[in-house]
């Protein structure tokens, strides 16, 4: 009885157990542990189908399903490596472009400077000529106020002449009220001028 009922327990674990399963990845069967894996990692559902025994039109659709999932995971890696040959260019080309533009920021720095300098110079001879022109002012102005002063000293001898003249006359310059008076009596001949007679 022993025996048999362990005959039995080995029939029974048996049968439980399966070899007819297979994986499936979303509407077809997964073609190897990677995709299942892959799979799995995307969606974090695996199927687990068994297979009964089909006829000969099931296995057809079955192969032609795992033909075309076969195809389907190689479009799919093609694809990342297409993705990651893209991403990989980007990169390149985003330090590249930095790197560019750090270049053109330097060339640009120093052209500033440049023209910083230039400028900086420029005014300095600005200022130079500047200065030199005031120089050049000032001796004109010292010439100009040396013949006003002559001028002004020829004059004031000239009054001093017209004053030793008229104390020569009868009148004497301490006299204010009687040139005052002179003064009137030779202007009240002559009109008043227009006031509202102004020249265009």
């Amino acid at each position: 009885m022993k025996n048999l009922f362990l005959l039995f327990i080995f029939v029974a674990l048996v049968n439980c157990s399966n070899n007819n399963t297979v994986f499936w990845c979303g509407d077809h069967p997964c073609i190897n542990k990677k995709e299942k894996e892959a799979y799995f990692k995307k969606t974090m559902i695996v199927e687990v189908k068994e297979l009964k025994e089909l006829n000969k039109k099931d296995v057809t659709e079955i192969e032609k399903i795992t033909q075309q999932a076969r195809l389907d995971e190689k479009k799919r890696i093609n694809d990342e490596r297409i993705l990651s040959k893209n991403i990989k260019l980007q990169e390149k080309n985003k330090i590249k472009n930095k790197k560019k533009l750090a270049k053109q920021a330097k060339i640009d720095a120093k052209r500033i400077i440049k023209e910083e300098k230039k400028l900086a110079k420029q005014i300095e001879k600005d200022e130079r000529k500047r200065f030199k022109d005031e120089k050049k002012l000032s001796k004109k102005l010292k010439k100009i106020a040396k013949k006003t002063s002559k001028n002004e000293s020829i004059s004031n001898k000239q009054k001093i002449i017209i004053n030793n003249d008229t104390k020569s006359s009868s009148l004497g310059l301490d006299d204010f009220n009687e040139l005052k008076k002179r003064i009137i009596d030779k202007n009240t001949l002559r009109p008043y001028p227009d006031i509202n007679d102004i020249p265009n």
